[in-house]
């Protein structure tokens, strides 16, 4: 008997969980999403990011990534939208880690940033670049 509950309820549970899914599912279809997946449907993995992540902040990511080295924290001045960009170039710059009060690396996206002690190391465009601290000599 109590078996049978026990069959039951699992059944209960996992259709409801699929009815669950599937409302999510076509709500997302009917909000424009097919389209999208559509396009990334055939993509590498780097277009699929480049895409969902904004190809001109991805490649910022990308030269960034190049010029910071994974064993040294940075900060991040940029001008974003309102997406979640903040959070995104934390992931794809992983291992390096963000510090927020005393970085070695600063990294500036659509910005004029200048902040003393540190100098200019390299650019991607004009409001695209990085700077170090400098170190003090002994």
């Amino acid at each position: 008997m109590e078996k049978i509950k026990s069959k039951v309820i699992f059944k209960i549970v996992f259709i409801s969980w699929v009815i669950i899914w599937l409302i999510f599912l076509i709500r997302g279809f009917a909000k424009g999403e097919l389209k999208d997946y559509k396009f990334l449907w055939g993509k590498t993995l780097e277009e699929k990011r480049a895409y969902v992540t904004g190809e001109e902040f991805y490649k910022f990511i990308l030269f960034c990534k190049r010029i910071i080295p994974e064993d040294s924290d940075y900060t991040v001045f940029a001008n974003y939208d309102a997406t979640m960009d903040y959070y995104r170039f934390a992931y794809y710059i992983y291992p390096s880690l963000r510090n927020l009060y005393n970085p070695e690396y600063v990294a500036c996206y659509k910005v004029n940033v200048s902040r003393p002690g540190y100098e200019y190391v390299a650019s991607l465009g004009e409001d695209k670049y990085v700077l170090r601290k400098i170190k003090r000599q002994k």
